[in-house]
C-alpha cells in the first residue's frame, strides 16, 4: 500500500511540477532531548519513531500544497478589490490532486494526473467562486459525457480522453428548489478556447422517498459552437443501505451527429466511514451516427480511506462492449483504473465513489 502511495505522489509531482518546496527560511524542527534518547533506545519505541518519520513527508506535502493554493486564491481575489484576511481563504479554498494509473488490454498501461481547486471571491460576491483544474471538456463544459470525478473514465477500447486545464468563474446561488447557475472561463492553452454556459436546475423530493432532479443547460465554446444539454435524475435509498440513481441525458450541438445521449443506472453503498463500493451500468451513443449505440458496459468502484482523513484510494475495474463501425463485431474490452486522491480544505474523505 505504501509503495502504491509513494509512486502515485511521485506522478503528481512530475505531472504538476514543483507544487511544493520547503522555504529556505524555514527553521529546522526543534530537537527534543527525550525524543532523541527514546529514538536511540532499542525496542518498540524505535520502530514507531522511524515509521512516524517516514510518514511525516506526506503531511509536509499536504500542508505545502494547501498553503500555495490559498495564497494563490488571495492574489486572484485582489483583481476584484483589496485583499481579505488570510483566514477567509484558508477556510474556503477546496480542492484535490489525483494521480492515477490505468490498464486495458488494447493499450496497456497509461497514467493521468488531475487537480481541481475552487476558491472564494469575497470582494466580488459570495455567490461567485473561481476554479482552476484539469477537466474533460465534454464532461464539464457541454456535459455531453458522464462526469468521471477525480479518475477519468475509460472509453472505447480502454482509451482515455485528454483533459484540458480550465480556469473560470462560477455563479451558484445558495437556495433550494429551482435555481439558475452559470459558468464562464477558458482553456489555458494555445490557442485560448473560451466558453460560457448557463443552466436551470430544479430538485424536488428526498432520497428516502424519491428525489427528482432536472437540469437544462445552454452552452457555447469557441471549438464546439452552440449547444443544449438536458438531463434528468431519479434517486432513492433502497433497503436502507443502497443509494440508487437513474440518469438520462441528451445533448445537441453544432458538433454532434443528431442527439448524443447516455443513460446510467448507478448504485453505491457506504460500508463504513472508511470505505464504500459502487456499481454502474451505462449506455452511450449518437442517434444519427453510423452505429447509434456506440458503447455499453459495467463499472465497479471500490473506495477506501488510507493513512489520513484526506487521502483516499479508489480502484475501478470495468468491462465495456464498444462498436464504432457497422461492420465491426462487438467484443468485451476490459479496463482497470487505480488512483490516490489527496484533499485540501475541509473536504475530507467521502465514502461515496468519486468516479460516479
Amino acid at each position: 500500500m505504501r509503495l502504491i502511495l509513494c509512486t502515485a505522489i511521485s506522478w503528481a509531482l512530475v505531472g504538476a511540477g514543483p507544487l511544493y518546496a520547503q522555504s529556505e527560511d524555514e527553521a529546522p524542527a526543534p530537537t527534543d532531548t527525550k525524543t532523541t534518547v527514546e529514538a536511540q533506545a532499542p525496542g518498540p519505541t524505535d520502530t514507531n519513531t522511524t515509521v512516524d518519520a517516514q510518514d511525516r513527508w506526506i503531511d509536509h506535502l499536504h500542508d505545502g500544497v494547501y498553503s500555495m493554493l490559498w495564497r494563490s486564491a488571495s492574489h486572484v481575489d485582489q483583481w476584484f478589490g483589496s485583499r481579505s484576511e488570510d483566514w477567509v481563504y484558508q477556510d474556503h479554498v477546496r480542492g484535490s490532486i489525483t494521480p492515477a494509473l490505468f490498464w486495458d488490454e488494447y493499450h496497456g498501461f497509461d497514467q493521468k494526473f488531475r487537480f481541481r481547486v475552487k476558491f472564494p471571491l469575497p470582494h466580488m460576491d459570495e455567490r461567485f467562486d473561481a476554479f482552476v483544474g484539469t477537466f474533460n471538456r465534454d464532461e464539464y463544459v457541454t456535459e455531453r459525457e458522464q462526469a468521471s470525478g477525480a479518475i477519468a473514465n475509460q472509453h472505447v477500447g480502454g482509451a482515455i480522453d485528454d483533459d484540458e486545464t480550465l480556469f473560470g468563474i462560477r455563479f451558484r446561488p445558495h437556495k433550494e428548489g429551482g435555481r439558475f447557475e452559470a459558468d464562464a472561463g477558458l482553456r489555458l492553452a494555445s490557442p485560448l478556447d473560451p466558453f460560457v454556459k448557463g443552466g436551470w436546475r430544479y430538485s424536488r423530493g428526498t432520497p428516502e422517498h424519491l428525489l427528482l432532479s432536472l437540469r437544462e443547460i445552454a452552452f457555447w465554446q469557441n471549438s464546439e459552437g452552440f449547444g443544449v444539454t438536458s438531463r434528468i435524475d431519479l434517486e432513492r435509498i433502497v433497503a436502507d443501505a443502497w443509494r440508487v440513481r437513474w440518469t438520462l441525458s441528451g445533448t445537441v450541438s453544432q458538433e454532434t451527429q443528431g442527439v448524443h445521449g447516455y443513460t446510467a443506472l448507478t448504485a453505491y453503498r457506504t460500508m463504513s466511514y472508511m470505505r464504500a463500493i459502487g456499481v454502474q451500468v451505462f449506455t452511450d451513443g449518437e442517434f444519427d451516427a453510423p452505429v447509434p449505440l456506440g458503447e455499453y458496459g459495467i463499472r465497479v468502484a471500490y473506495r477506501q480511506r488510507i493513512f489520513r482523513d484526506w487521502l483516499a484510494l479508489e480502484v475501478r475495474p470495468s468491462v465495456t462492449w464498444p462498436k464504432e463501425l457497422p461492420q465491426e463485431t462487438r467484443k468485451a474490452s476490459w479496463g482497470l483504473g487505480i488512483g490516490v486522491q489527496m484533499y485540501f480544505g475541509d473536504e475530507g474523505f467521502e465514502p461515496r465513489p468519486a468516479t460516479f
